[in-house]
């Protein structure tokens, strides 16, 4: 903490001046703009004493300071996050006692004084501007101009919006047409060409039901799951991606797509950007479609190729997953369920990267040993059937240091399988739920294992780490440059192909990524087509 006395210790007692260079030094560190928390924290304890005459006393003459009983429990409590709160209140209110100071100072302004009080506040209070008013009530038309489109007709697969997809009769349902496109761009739209889409399970069954006869068959004990007790997460779903008649959906969540028209009020994207889904489904499976720039996402062009890009919003999920639970060392051990999917593998090999210790498991099926080869080709140290007593499992290969750290997209017994090989305290998060049911725990699992359940959505994420986004992208793009991350995938053109990569997405314990690939975006229309 020394090093961070030294810039305040110079300067006189005055409480005013130490405040003012205590704030110079805390704006830059603060977590919230890139700072690190560590540093944050040491700066806060070298200002408590600073700003303390008794302490500052007692530091000049022996170096060290007294803390009180209830700054032992600040410090020790959650990791000092609760010292750190109550300091960022403290924070607060003096920011507003300043901001009454000026404002007394300069009353002829009202302005002058209103705006000094906000920027003391800072992300304190949330302020709503022209942006907020134009998200929330959109803008008249007429007030702007509207940016004219050519005539053509797209490529887009549609679904019958009350017809259901069902296991076995997918192509009856999913088909590809042609519609033309919208005429005009209205505010903050832009018109993009998607050149890669990918193709999740949950993207062709809404009925998870369906979605469990394809992938664990028809036996419902195999799956642990039972029509009434089946999570509906896809319940309007489909808001963002109905077409012009609300007749048909158009499925699809993620994709890469390239700007090639923007509206009137856009403001951060231009012609020939990349972009990336930032609200999910938004009926990616066309080749051009008219989003909302608020929408999107755009991502650095050509940092890594077209087709990673379109699967980088799973990626980044899981390395957020290790990233953000667990606080994990080097030796820890991972265990994670949907052993075979792009999300478990990308996780797999960052893990292995990190000196971890990547459990995999999967569901048994005929090629089951091919699996596990491939598997440990990535970094697995184990890879197990999603089935009976894991624990017995880890401690037959000799796996006696129990994981620290679980990770379930299937959710049901499969998750409850995994919270039985978990370290005591350890948590176990849930970040999909293939099977469609919630786990339900045994109650020694809380009461005896201290077992912690959270739940992860990388969107909610990315709404509350915006400036941290791009930093991960470049940072997995990287790694999929240098060839440390490796993801199977298999491309079908969409306009003429479909039918056969819809099939083959279907298919049970396949091990590669289908992808739609767009290079035919449609034709353009007659003058006398109506």
């Amino acid at each position: 903490m020394t090093h961070f006395l030294l810039p305040l210790y110079s300067l006189p007692l005055k409480n005013q001046q130490i405040r003012r260079a205590y704030r110079n030094l805390i704006t830059k560190a603060h977590p919230d703009k890139g700072g690190d928390a560590k540093t944050f924290a040491l700066i806060q304890r070298a200002y408590d004493v600073l700003s303390d005459t008794d302490k500052r006393k007692q530091y000049d003459s022996t170096g060290t300071y007294s803390k009180s009983v209830e700054e032992e429990l600040l410090d020790s409590f959650g990791g000092g996050v609760f010292r750190d709160k109550l300091n960022e209140e403290n924070q607060r209110k003096e920011s507003v006692a300043e901001a009454i100071q000026t404002v007394e100072k300069n009353k002829g302004s009202h302005t002058s004084g209103f705006e000094a009080f906000m920027r003391s506040r800072g992300d304190s209070v949330a302020s709503f501007g022209v942006d907020d008013i134009i998200n929330q009530f959109g803008v008249v038309k007429g007030s702007y101009d509207e940016v004219q489109l050519p005539k053509i007709k797209a490529y887009e697969v549609n679904q019958p919006a009350r017809m259901k997809v069902v296991a076995g009769h997918e192509k009856e349902a999913l088909r590809v047409e042609t519609t033309k496109i919208a005429s005009t761009l209205q505010w903050g739209e832009v018109l993009v060409s998607v050149r890669v889409a990918p193709m999740n399970a949950h993207d062709i069954y809404e009925d998870h039901m369906s979605f469990i006869t394809s992938n664990y068959g028809n036996n419902a004990s195999d799956a642990n799951v039972h029509k009434d007790s089946m999570l509906n997460p896809r319940k309007g779903a489909f808001e963002n991606n109905m077409n012009e008649s609300n007749e048909r959906k158009i499925p699809g969540s993620d994709c890469l797509a390239t700007v090639v028209k923007v509206g009137a009020g856009v403001k951060s994207l231009a012609e020939g950007d990349w972009v990336i889904p930032y609200v999910p489904n938004l009926g990616t499976w066309r080749t051009l479609a008219v989003w909302k720039e608020k929408d999107l996402i755009k991502i650095p062009k050509e940092m890594t190729s077209e087709n990673h890009c379109a699967m980088m919003r799973e990626m980044c999920v899981a390395y957020r997953l290790l990233e953000d639970f667990g606080a994990l060392k080097p030796g820890d051990a991972v265990i994670l369920n949907a052993g075979t999917s792009l999300i478990a593998t990308v996780v797999c090999q960052l893990a292995s990267m990190l000196k971890l210790r990547p459990i995999l498991v999967c569901r048994a099926h005929p090629g089951f040993e091919k699996t596990v080869k491939w598997l440990k080709s990535l970094g697995a140290i184990e890879v197990f059937k999603d089935e009976g007593d894991l624990g017995a499992e880890l401690e037959e290969k000799r796996l006696f240091a129990k994981p620290r750290l679980a990770l379930d997209g299937v959710g049901g017994i499969s998750a409850v399988r995994l919270a039985e090989t978990l370290h005591q305290g350890c948590p176990l998060i849930v970040y999909a739920c293939a099977s469609g049911r919630a786990a339900t725990f045994p109650w020694h699992h809380w009461v005896g294992k201290g077992l912690i359940v959270r739940g992860f959505s990388l969107r909610n994420w990315m709404k509350e780490n915006k400036k941290k986004t791009p930093k991960m992208m470049e940072t997995l793009a990287k790694l999929v440059n240098a060839n440390k991350i490796a993801v199977e995938y298999t491309e079908y053109e969409l306009s003429t192909e479909f039918d056969e990569a819809l099939e083959h997405a279907c298919e049970k314990h396949r091990k590669t990524k289908i992808l739609l690939k767009i290079t035919d975006i449609g034709s353009t229309v007659d003058e006398n087509d109506k």
